[in-house]
């Protein structure tokens, strides 16, 4: 029964702390799962996120439903699962209650501040894969660094952000493998 507590507490509070989907969820698993229970040790966690990223649904529930098994079998699958979603949505119903409380102004300042939020887990979430590929990491920073550079100067690649990822992904097939 600790177990699926644990489980539940673990994946509660990467729910909470999701903000800007799937992507920024990454450090927050990573921390739960390998850092904090050990559960996973760094090579599992991205043999996980593997998984998680080639079957359907998001990465953060596929992810809790399989650690959820492995650790507590079919109970510690579904607790997981409940955990990570029903706890954001316990915390929404409240943070919607409170700024229909609040003034329009507050409303905006708020929303405001969870912006730098967002964006400091969604560099976390690109600096744990580039671990894994150390030895590539300075070819990898690199090409993403000319990726955010034409991304905002160069209108073509703007405007079709596929043809971005299908050359990037050529290019970072041939000098990362």
């Amino acid at each position: 029964m600790s177990t699926i507590l644990g489980l539940i507490s673990a994946f509660a509070q990467v729910g909470i702390g999701a903000f800007g989907g799937g992507l920024s969820t990454l450090p927050l698993i990573q921390y739960q799962l390998v850092i904090r229970t050990g559960w996973l040790t760094d090579e599992q966690f991205n043999q996980v996120l593997a998984l998680s990223q080639v079957t359907p649904g998001p990465i953060a529930i596929n992810a809790a439903t399989f650690v959820g098994y492995q650790q507590a079998g079919f109970w510690g699958s579904l607790a997981s699962t409940f955990a990570l979603i029903g706890a954001p949505i316990a915390v929404l119903c409240v943070i919607i209650y409170v700024l229909q409380q609040c003034s329009a102004e507050s409303s905006k300042r708020f929303k405001r501040l969870l912006r730098p939020l967002v964006a400091g887990l969604l560099t976390l979430s690109i600096l744990s894969p580039l671990k894994g590929t150390f030895s590539n990491g300075i070819i990898a920073i690199i090409l993403f660094v000319v990726g955010l550079l034409l991304i905002k100067f160069c209108k073509f690649i703007k405007d079709h952000p596929p043809i971005m990822l299908f050359l990037f992904g050529v290019v970072g097939m041939f000098l990362l493998s």
